[in-house]
């Protein structure tokens, strides 16, 4: 069995993140054809496509739609994975938006920029698309038209917030009764209307007391192309002592507690009667992969904003930013980070999460901490600066 190593470096949604270097192994079937080619860069476009160039970052790049125009050929976008397909009589090309690579007749190829959104659709390397796409598909008769101009990048407009469980799954609950479904459902509203309040738009996975299953939250995430997903619960303990918030990210776990808490909150998943992130290829898998790992950076600095937030403006312990693999954070297409609020299964912390007012001041922490990981993000246009 043959392997390739595929070396990328990638920008999600026009969020510029360090370059580095993954080695991927994709699946033999996938690579029955001999090699990966290298796409050259060229310092001037050819043909009838080098007209319908349009600059993002400082880099040429083609919209597919005008490509499959002018092609008159087939283009689908693909919401949940982020993937869009162009397919021409028996030549075929899928995109993943963020990755330096397409897959061209089943093959991986490397291009020399990122997949983007431009103006709202999918956007790819110029000199891919002359180049590579134009020696396979052949010249277009297409001429000069006007270019839209670019859309702003590195603004956080619209976060999405989960309130964890819901319906037939009442999450933790304390001994006075309080059930973490209703706890978190009230928090994340506050959250949301604090968002509102100051121009970001908040996304709601349920706004009510309803099960909401683990693909459907993030394919409301994944659809509505929010910038950064936060999901709100509660923790709960054998020991009765243990209290305090954290706030986690998307990666293994690598303590005891961690994978207690990411074990409890996985529980739920009795209740999801669909598949989870059911993969077709060994190369959706892969670029899965990709996703999390170029999301990781951006999750962990918001993970210690809020932190950092809830630690300043409320009594609750700060017990640290940590990671664990939570099924609802591995859906995401956008950096994510989940945040329990307290203990309910200790008896103070029950009665604080019980006080309206305590739950505003928890409320505006967890708001205070995303509004100013938004204010450093965007005037260092995405951490570039």
């Amino acid at each position: 069995m043959r392997f390739e190593l595929v070396a990328f470096a990638s920008t999600i949604k026009g969020r510029t993140i360090k370059k580095r270097l993954v080695s991927l192994i994709v699946s033999a079937v996938l690579l029955s054809t001999a090699g990966c080619a290298t796409v050259p860069r060229r310092s001037s476009l050819r043909g009838a496509l080098a007209s319908q160039t349009v600059k993002v970052d400082g880099r040429d790049y083609i919209p597919l739609a005008v490509i499959a125009k002018y092609y008159q050929a087939g283009c689908e976008w693909d919401t949940i994975a982020r993937k869009a397909d162009l397919v021409k009589d028996n030549k075929s090309f899928s995109f993943y938006v963020g990755m330096e690579y397409a897959v061209v007749n089943g093959r991986p190829e490397k291009m020399g920029s990122p997949v983007v959104f431009y103006g709202g659709a999918v956007a790819i390397p110029a000199d891919f698309a002359v180049e590579r796409m134009g020696k396979l598909l052949g010249r277009p008769q297409i001429t000069r038209g006007p270019q839209p101009p670019v859309t702003q990048k590195y603004l956080i407009r619209k976060i999405v917030i989960d309130p964890g469980h819901g319906g037939d799954d009442p999450g933790a609950i304390g001994k006075t009764g309080l059930k973490e479904k209703d706890l978190v459902l009230d928090i994340s509203k506050r959250v949301k209307d604090k968002l509102a309040e100051n121009g970001v738009n908040a996304v709601m996975t349920r706004e009510r007391d309803k099960f909401i299953p683990l693909t459907k939250r993030s394919q409301i995430a994944n659809e509505s192309d929010a910038d950064f997903f936060v999901s709100v619960h509660a923790n709960a303990a054998r020991l009765k002592g243990a209290r305090g918030f954290e706030v986690y990210y998307l990666s293994n776990a690598v303590d005891d507690n961690a994978r207690a808490v990411q074990a409890a909150e996985d529980s739920f998943l009795k209740f999801d009667d669909t598949s989870f992130l059911h993969r077709n290829t060994d190369l959706e898998a892969t670029v899965w992969d990709l996703v999390y790992t170029e999301n990781r950076e951006e999750s962990i600095e918001l993970a210690k904003y809020i932190a950092k937030a809830v630690d300043d403006q409320t009594s609750l312990k700060n017990r640290g930013v940590k990671s664990a693999r939570f099924c609802v954070l591995r859906g995401t297409q956008m950096p994510s980070v989940l945040v329990e609020v307290g203990f309910i299964s200790n008896s103070s912390e029950e009665r604080n999460l019980k006080d309206p007012e305590y739950r505003e001041a928890v409320a505006s922490a967890i708001t205070r901490g995303i509004l100013n990981y938004k204010k450093i993000y965007e005037s260092t246009d995405g951490f570039t600066q």
